[in-house]
């Protein structure tokens, strides 16, 4: 069989685009399927960084709650919201977590939700993989892969006011 030198090219040309940055991976736990989860990249030592998930579906005829996250490197991570009001952020701890209703979805976009990881132990790399899970109130700790991504699209929190108000003390 011939095989000319352009299909190999393209083939070759796909092969490393599908694997390179920002290329969506799926994942399954029971009847939910995770889109996409990913966990911005981070030095070993760093104080935060933030992991998001482009969708969840629930294919079955249960509702499910999102409840937390762990990565390997980054520890436990809690569920925030982002809250915009007047061109300014802030965030606040979802406390009993998100609801995937059945034949239902969510998106954690890093606009609207994040998972915040404290102190970085090990160095999370640009267009690398890295162990977690997803806790779930039903299925409990599922282990799932973060792509780990140079993202920089998440808002910046604004400083606390000095009355009470929503903000968190966790940095971004």
């Amino acid at each position: 069989m011939k095989v000319s030198i352009s299909a190999v090219t393209l083939a070759a040309a796909l092969a490393i685009g599908l694997a390179s940055r920002g290329s969506a991976h799926q994942e399954t736990a029971g009847n939910l399927k995770i889109g996409h989860p990913w966990i911005r990249e981070a030095a070993a030592g760093a104080p935060s960084t933030y992991a998001c998930i482009i969708e969840i579906e629930n294919d079955g005829d249960e509702p499910e709650t999102l409840l937390g996250a762990t990565v390997d490197g980054a520890g436990t991570g809690v569920l925030y919201q982002i809250i915009e009001k007047d061109g300014k952020f802030s965030s606040t701890i979802v406390e009993h977590g998100l609801l995937i209703k059945p034949h239902g979805s969510i998106e954690l976009a890093p606009t609207t939700y994040q998972f915040k990881f404290g102190k970085i132990t090990k160095a999370l790399n640009e267009d690398t993989m890295v162990d977690g899970t997803l806790v779930f109130e039903k299925l409990h700790s599922v282990p799932i892969h973060f792509m780990v991504e140079a993202d920089d699209t998440a808002p910046k929190e604004d400083a606390a006011p000095a009355q009470g108000s929503m903000h968190s003390d966790h940095a971004m």
